[in-house]
Order: C-alpha cells, then sequence, then structure tokens
C-alpha cells in the first residue's frame, strides 16, 4: 500500500467549514470525524485552530449552517460540531477518495484560500487514477508520495502548515541543536515575525507530538 498527501482546490460555493478556515482571526479547521450517511448535509467534527469568539460568529452567520455546537474552547484551540448544507463537489470528493481500496486518514486540514490536505491511503493505481480523475471543479495537487508506514505518518500530519515551517526552521537553525544555538529572537528574524509568535507556533506544535507519540 501506498500514501499520497495532497491538496485539494475547489473552485466554486464556499461551505461553512470554508468559510471558518478563512476568516482572520482562525490559522486553520483539522476535520477529526465526519458522518457519512448523508452527503448533502455532512456533520463533522473540528478541531480549529483559532478564537473562539470568532467561530461562533461564522457558524451562526452561515445561512447553510443546519446545527452546530462548539464543545470546548481552550486557549487557540476551539472543538465545534457542525452538521451543514454542502455543495455537490463535497459529496463528488468523498465518493473519489473512498472508492476501491481507498482510505482517507484523519484529520483533514482546510486552509484559508479554500483548499483542504489530505493523506489517502491505497494501492499506487487507485491512488494515481483517482487523484487525476477528480470531476471539475476539484483539481488535487501532489505534495508527498510514498510507501504507506502509520508510524511515519501520524506524528506529523495534524500539524498546520505553518506550524511545520517555524518546526522546520527551529531545527535547521539550531534550536533543538544541545546546546542551543538558536533563540526566539534569532527565528523570528528567519521567518519574518515576533519572537512571540515562533513561541506560539513552537509549543502548539510540540504538543500535537508529544500527544500523537503518547496516544
Amino acid at each position: 500500500m501506498h500514501y499520497a498527501r495532497v491538496r485539494i482546490a475547489a473552485s466554486g460555493p464556499e461551505t461553512p467549514v470554508t468559510a471558518l478556515a478563512a476568516h482572520e482571526d482562525v490559522d486553520a479547521v483539522h476535520l477529526l470525524a465526519g458522518g457519512v450517511a448523508d452527503t448533502d448535509a455532512p456533520t463533522y467534527s473540528l478541531s480549529i485552530d483559532g478564537n473562539a469568539a470568532a467561530v461562533r460568529s461564522v457558524l451562526e452567520a452561515e445561512s447553510d449552517v443546519l446545527e452546530w455546537d462548539v464543545a470546548s474552547a481552550e486557549a487557540g484551540s476551539v472543538f465545534a460540531y457542525v452538521r451543514f448544507r454542502a455543495p455537490a463537489a463535497v459529496g463528488a470528493l468523498r465518493e473519489g477518495l473512498t472508492r476501491e481500496s481507498l482510505v482517507v486518514l484523519l484529520p483533514a486540514t482546510f486552509r484559508a484560500d479554500g483548499s483542504v490536505e489530505m493523506t489517502v491511503v491505497g494501492t499506487q493505481t487507485d491512488l494515481s487514477t483517482t487523484l487525476t480523475d477528480l470531476p471539475d471543479p476539484l483539481e488535487a495537487t501532489i505534495l508527498e508520495v510514498g510507501p504507506y508506514r502509520a508510524d511515519r505518518l501520524v506524528g506529523g500530519r495534524a500539524l498546520t502548515a505553518r506550524q511545520r515551517e517555524v518546526l522546520a526552521a527551529a531545527f535547521e537553525h539550531g534550536y533543538y541543536d544541545v546546546p542551543r544555538t538558536a533563540s526566539h529572537e534569532d527565528l523570528a528574524a528567519v521567518l519574518e515575525c515576533a519572537p512571540s509568535t515562533v513561541g506560539e507556533h513552537l509549543r502548539k506544535a510540540e504538543r500535537r507530538l508529544v500527544e500523537s507519540a503518547l496516544e
């Protein structure tokens, strides 16, 4: 079996989930689980990197939201339940990525540009056929491929793109060396952001990796 890490973009109507991801006070939206009985009105369990007030305001304002609830909210992390009316592209994507040998590994991560990143596992033939023949308006970009090994995928796939970027810069510039040769200030200069932002992203990334290791 093989895996493909993909980014899927879709032109067309926005969904409540993509509206959440596009909000200025939200960094990313992670799909943790989803009901599959009715793809016209799917139910999602979401983990949201962002402001709880922003999440509530989006879900209250979206006319396609049928039911929603914020299950819990910690500093910078919100867990929500959402049921919504979905455009046809959502059902087409689910149908395409669950046929034959294919399995989608969650979480899938929605970005501000409306795209969604996910890992799909299956035979090479099914992966190639499905990802090159997605129906309009869906378009897949392959980010990474290889033989499937669960122990190599689980630890990092819950990180946001920005968390990966900051973590990679920290590793490259010696933040994790012993003795440490780079500070938050050094990394902030490289990444063109505030030192406090570097610290926040590193803490979130490290927590996610530790949680995965202890599961």
